[in-house]
């Protein structure tokens, strides 16, 4: 027997197990069901689309919102687009349309309040940044779920992450390049001395002038981040640039990042934290047998570590002056590398401000 879906109201289409499947499970066959129902049957998109945004409302604790042509495609468009965290349990009871009304009506409110108050201190943050960038911009938003890549008019190349969105003047001005990056991004500079690159979000600014790096401002993050992997970058806050303005003085008192650095901004604190990324990466390669080391005097170890991950390694070298390392490091990470120096030289580690503390009373 055919289910007389065209009679079906919203609440309904969610109750169905063949459309929960598709939305929630993304089944292909239920996918492929609904996709050629809806081919047929246009007329009942606006019950599908508010069937999908209860449904994704349900199953996020999280959502976020974006603005289209109309208010009920606006609240549904990001809702859709996140994916779902587990499988959904439904209510089947008398209280369904109730439940049903308040939430949507709950979420409806909180999207449209959260798009608004985002999209004014975006406004202010660009307005503050950049001139160029309020009067004459292009926008790229990555709505999908992979990863997006284009290239600038200077040959930088830019990876777009998911729900990200990047403006950017064109052309670049005479003296300066710079965009505005509301999310994620990870960039590769054309080095150009003679034209800055910047990257502003609404709480840094980042100034390279030819390297790579990530850049994650989403606004619900904790913190936002800058993460060196190649070259030389400086991040600003907001009051550093204000200083700047203010005291009409090009002296910026920014934070310096090299590869395997970090710097994280605290919205909290409003202060940038300096550190070493998780996963260090060796930027100067070199053959497998320097990773063996015979009774080797640990002032050669830490400036090979030094050389190959361009981290420094602050310890006392009279204290620690007769203390050798006898080891193979070749297929360990950093961090493991450290553990066993110290482990065989009585030593203990810490990282402060993007460097590694050794503490050490020596090897006599």
């Amino acid at each position: 027997m055919n289910t007389p879906y065209r009679h079906y109201r919203f609440e309904d289409f969610a109750r169905d197990e063949r459309f929960r499947k598709w939305v929630i499970q993304n089944d292909p066959e239920s996918a492929h069901f609904w996709e050629e129902w809806l081919v047929q049957n246009p007329d009942c998109e606006e019950n599908i689309r508010l069937a999908k945004a209860f449904l994704w409302a349900l199953e996020e604790e999280e959502v976020g919102i974006s603005l289209s042509e109309s208010e009920l495609d606006y609240i549904t468009e990001e809702i859709l687009a996140a994916p779902p965290r587990a499988p959904f349990s439904f209510w089947n009871s008398n209280h369904f349309r109730l439940v049903a009304s308040v939430l949507l009506v709950l979420a409806a409110g909180l999207g449209i309040y959260t798009y608004f108050y985002h999209q004014d201190t975006i406004s202010a943050a660009v307005s503050f940044v950049s001139t160029p960038l309020n009067d004459n911009y292009l926008e790229h938003t990555n709505r999908t779920t992979q990863r997006q890549q284009f290239t600038f008019e200077d040959g930088s190349t830019v990876i777009l992450y998911p729900h990200s969105k990047i403006r950017y003047p064109k052309p670049f001005q005479e003296s300066l390049r710079e965009v505005f990056l509301d999310g994620q991004a990870f960039f590769e500079i054309t080095k150009n001395p003679q034209k800055p690159f910047w990257v502003h979000t609404q709480y840094i600014s980042t100034q390279v002038l030819g390297t790579s790096f990530m850049v994650n401002a989403f606004e619900n993050a904790k913190d936002v981040q800058v993460r060196v992997k190649t070259g030389r970058v400086s991040v600003y806050t907001r009051k550093d640039l204000e200083k700047v303005k203010e005291t009409s003085n090009n002296i910026r008192a920014g934070v310096v990042l090299t590869p395997n650095q970090q710097v994280a901004y605290s919205k909290t604190d409003e202060r940038l934290l300096k550190s070493i990324v998780e996963s260090p990466e060796v930027i100067v390669e070199a053959p497998k047998k320097e990773f063996v080391f015979e009774e080797t005097p640990i002032a050669e170890v830490f400036e090979f570590l030094e050389k190959i991950y361009g981290i420094s390694v602050i310890y006392d070298a009279k204290n620690m002056e007769d203390c050798y390392l006898t080891a193979n490091l070749t297929e360990e990470s950093l961090f493991n590398k450290l553990d066993l120096i110290c482990k065989i030289t009585h030593s203990t580690y810490e990282m402060v401000d993007a460097q590694v503390i050794i503490h050490s009373k020596g090897c006599k």
